[in-house]
């Protein structure tokens, strides 16, 4: 594991903000770290990972080929950080969603015919069966479009990610922990506070 590199700990310049920036080499050490940030008293409005591709196309105007340069690049698009078990709610609700209106609107339909329960009960459990096949298409698109920038980043070098220091007790907890999570050093700097 590399040494935090930071500048020293004086207090933030007006209309400027602190932050620790780390490269991740995978997604997993990233969780890891974030999950750490967030038990140490880290909120994940505090951290942030730069955007995907298409987002960085149409802000710049082009895609970095790779992430050196924009550690410390106050212009680079960035997105909040959205944890995998807010996927996994997104997901169900992806799967549930079309599984149980399927089921309630065939069942309805057969009821209304002059179907049996026996009947609706059948048709429920199939159409609920095809809608909810159609939920996991669903769910597995939420999860690749969640992939997607990892993997871009990936592809330039690793993943950035930022991480807001209120003060110097979090500047210190956040070094200790992304210190444990990459090899490569943790950098500070201070970037002009955006709105």
């Amino acid at each position: 594991m590399a040494d935090a590199v930071t500048t020293s700990p004086s207090s933030t310049a007006a209309g400027r903000i602190r932050e620790a920036v780390a490269v991740f080499d995978d997604p997993a050490a990233l969780q890891r770290a974030v999950d750490d940030l967030t038990i140490a008293g880290f909120e994940r409005r505090e951290l942030s990972l730069m955007a995907g591709d298409a987002t960085l196309k149409e802000r710049l105007g082009y895609v970095p080929p790779d992430i050196d340069a924009l550690k410390h690049d106050p212009a680079i698009p960035r997105q909040s950080y959205v944890a995998p078990e807010d996927e996994g709610n997104a997901q169900g609700v992806a799967i549930g969603v079309p599984a149980y209106v399927g089921a309630v609107l065939a069942s309805g339909a057969v009821l209304a015919t002059g179907g049996t329960a026996l009947a609706a009960a059948a048709v429920a459990a199939a159409a609920g069966a095809g809608a909810g096949a159609l939920g996991g298409v669903l769910a597995s698109w939420f999860s690749d479009k969640r992939s997607e920038p990892l993997r871009q980043h990936m592809d330039k070098g690793g993943i950035l990610l930022w991480v807001h220091l209120a003060d110097a007790g979090h500047e210190e907890r956040a070094l200790a922990i992304l210190a444990r999570h990459t090899p490569h050093p943790v950098e500070v700097h201070e970037v002009p506070q955006t709105v």
